[in-house]
Formats: C-alpha cells, sequence, structure tokens
C-alpha cells in the first residue's frame, strides 16, 4: 500500500518536510494547529493554499471530523512536527499506530515541548534530532533513526529552529532508505541517561516561565549567563535582569577575562564606547551586548549613558549601589 502522510504542524518551519513529502508524492495533506491567526500560521495557510495542498483544522473537542476527513483524502500515515497538540488515542488507532513525531532531543533526553531552549541553556554542543513513533505518552514511543546536529557557539533558539527545518528531509529521507533497504530497527526508550557514567532520570524539558530567565548574578557563570541570552533570543524575549525598580531583557552577551577578587557580582567593572559595558560575574565577567528596554534596543554602552550607569554600580541595585 502506498504511504500518504498527513503532516501535523503550525509553523512554517515544516514547509521542509512538506517539500519533500511532496517531491515523493506522499503527502496527502497538513492538520493544522488550532490557534488564534499569528503571522507564522498565516504564512503556512497562504503557502498551502497556493499549492493548493489540502488543509485540515484540528479540533480540540473531537476527532470524529478529523477523521472522517483523513479518510476521506486517503491519509494512512503521519508525522508531526511542530504540533502543540498531543494526539489522542482515536487519532493514533485510526492510523494504526502509524505515527511519527519528529524531537530535537537524544529522547529520553528533553521530552517535553521546549528541548531547544533547555539543551541551548545548558550549553550543549550537539543536538540530537529524533524520530520516534507516537505513543499514548508524550515523547515516549519507539525511536526509529536519528541525526545529530552540532550546535554553533552563537546559535540562539530560533537560528537553531530553522537549522532543525533544513535538517528535517535528510531525517525523513534516512527513514525512507532504512525502511526500504529492511534495516530499519526501532529502540525502545530507555528510562535513564548515561550523564558523567551514571545512570541519571532524563531531564524534562518543560514550558519556560519568567523565572527561568532571571538573572542570578550570585550563582550565575559567565558562560551560564551567556547561554541563557541566547537560548531566549528571540521568541522569549532574552535573559530578564532587575534594574532599579524593573526588569530589562538581555538579548545577547559575550564572555570576557576578569582576574579581580574582592568585587561583587553584578558590578560594573567598566564602560568604555570600544570595549563596551563590562559586568562582574562569580567567574569572570560579561560584556552587555544588546539590552532591549521600554525605550527601545540598546548596545551596553549606550544603555549605561542613558541611564546613569558607571562602573562601580551594581547593575541589578538602585542608582545608589556601589563596591
Amino acid at each position: 500500500m502506498e504511504v500518504k502522510y498527513a503532516l501535523f504542524s503550525g509553523s512554517c518551519l515544516c514547509l521542509t518536510a512538506v517539500q519533500y513529502l511532496l517531491q515523493r508524492g506522499q503527502l496527502s495533506c497538513v492538520v493544522l494547529i488550532e490557534a488564534e491567526p499569528n503571522p507564522d500560521l498565516v504564512q503556512l495557510q497562504h503557502f498551502l493554499h497556493h499549492h493548493q495542498i489540502p488543509m485540515l483544522q484540528y479540533k480540540t473537542e473531537s476527532d470524529d471530523a478529523l477523521i472522517a476527513d483523513l479518510d476521506r483524502l486517503g491519509a494512512n500515515s503521519g508525522i508531526a512536527y511542530l504540533f502543540k497538540h498531543k494526539l489522542r488515542a482515536k487519532l493514533i488507532d485510526f492510523f494504526a499506530g502509524d505515527v511519527l513525531n519528529i524531537h530535537p532531543s537524544a529522547l529520553p533526553d528533553y521530552r517535553g515541548p521546549m528541548p531547544v531552549f533547555w539543551q541551548l541553556k545548558s550549553g550543549a554542543d550537539t543536538v540530537r534530532l529524533t524520530l520516534h513513533k507516537v505513543a499514548h505518552q508524550l515523547d515516549t514511543g519507539d525511536i526509529a533513526t536519528h541525526i545529530d546536529l552540532p550546535v554553533h557557539p552563537f546559535d540562539t533558539s530560533q537560528c537553531f529552529h530553522q537549522k532543525i527545518a533544513q535538517a528535517v528531509p535528510a531525517l525523513l529521507e534516512q527513514f525512507a532508505q532504512q525502511q526500504a533497504a529492511g534495516t530499519l530497527n526501532w529502540q525502545v526508550q530507555s528510562d535513564y541517561i548515561e550523564m558523567d557514567g551514571e545512570q541519571r532520570e532524563p531531564r524534562y524539558a518543560a514550558h519556560v516561565q519568567v523565572e527561568d530567565l532571571l538573572i542570578d548574578w550570585r550563582h550565575h557563570t559567565s558562560t551560564e549567563i551567556v547561554n541563557l541570552a541566547r537560548a531566549a533570543n528571540a521568541e522569549l524575549g532574552g535573559a530578564r535582569f532587575k534594574f532599579r525598580e524593573g526588569m530589562l531583557q538581555l538579548m545577547q552577551a559575550s564572555t570576557m577575562e576578569c582576574k579581580l577578587a574582592g568585587i561583587k557580582p553584578g558590578t560594573i567593572l567598566e564602560l568604555d564606547r570600544i570595549k563596551g559595558l563590562l559586568v562582574k560575574t562569580v567567574d569572570g565577567a560579561i560584556r552587555l551586548d544588546t539590552i532591549l528596554t521600554e525605550q527601545g534596543i540598546f548596545d551596553g554602552y549606550r544603555f549605561a549613558v542613558l541611564f546613569g550607569l558607571e562602573p562601580g554600580l551594581e547593575v541589578a541595585a538602585s542608582s545608589e549601589g556601589r563596591m
């Protein structure tokens, strides 16, 4: 029987998968998320309409109408990619369990909705793109195949999602070739992960809360702050740090060497038109490269000049705070 996929998604990033399946003659339709119109979703709808690709609407209250439409269009398999809804048992059963999900982590590690953010925040230098079966419990199905993607030190979450999108056709092609050659080996997910020679509980990639974005000058290292800022740039608005009575957003920072001792973390070390705004951390210093405020977006030097900051002041304190 010829495979005809229903692609479940809600983002233009799925278009690489759409084009791949179209070229193979295996795309039945695209099932869209249930959501308020947003630029990403609207652009996806326009593309699908322009290319006369059938669009179906996922409904949170029932799968009956969707299943009838899938049957009418001859869809017999499914692929979920950037699809925020959990597929219910009735829908999985319609496909006789032949539904795949594309998940950017080395499962079972970083199951959950935000795996890219948490891996970039942790400083991962490689992210695994995993193709696995959809199961009744999220991200727990058997693994079909995977590819590993290198992380550039400057990658933001948005940058890396685009890299993932470009790699999706290669992942699907690898799956198709292994399936055709009879070399596909489904792997049951382990209950643990191997880390530092020990078995540990897998990490969970939860939805990001504002508290997860806060810089703690007393404890965060320079690298941790830099990674937090880039992981949260741009859709999450960057890392957050307290400033006077409000909260500012750090979109980009760079680690800087600093051997000065006895200076409280969060204290401004240097302000220079060329070197920028340097702030002490627990293990060195960082340069605040890009800061988002209610007044606009500034580099560190312009931000400091406009807001009256100078060496010796604490970034997170009131204007009276000094070394």
